[in-house]
């Protein structure tokens, strides 16, 4: 007589409903830093104008660098918030926390994307006195 396991052996333990989670958070970390370093980087472009507009400060670029950079971590962080959404809406299969944290922040990143590219070409058109 051979010993046979209950069934429950040979079933595959059941997953959690948090596939998709990180990127879901990631997403909303990232939707919520672009437009601060987006706002961050406009002053950043007024003091290049103004550093631009100074007979004092002739050829001093650090203001109109500093603010580039800050604008381009702003679309860097928007292009991830996007992306991180999306891979969470996709992975979860389902509605769990990672779906809803996904579609949390793609509708922050939807408020905010007008707002960034605004600022961003605010910042290049601060440049253009180069």
């Amino acid at each position: 007589m051979s010993y046979q396991p209950p069934i429950e052996y040979y079933q595959q333990p059941r997953q959690t409903g948090n596939r998709g989670l990180g990127a879901g958070i990631t997403s909303i970390v990232a939707a919520v830093l672009s437009p601060i370093a987006a706002v961050v980087s406009i002053p950043l472009g007024i003091a290049a104008v103004a550093s631009a507009m100074s007979r004092y400060n002739q050829g001093n670029d650090a203001w109109w660098v500093g603010a580039l950079v800050l604008a381009g971590v702003a679309v860097v962080l928007a292009i991830l918030a996007v992306v991180a959404g999306l891979i969470a809406v996709f992975r979860a299969g389902r509605m769990n926390a990672g779906r809803i944290t996904g579609i949390i922040g793609l509708s922050i990143m939807a408020v905010n994307i007008f707002g960034i590219v605004f600022m961003v070409f605010l910042v290049l058109g601060s440049g253009q006195g180069f």
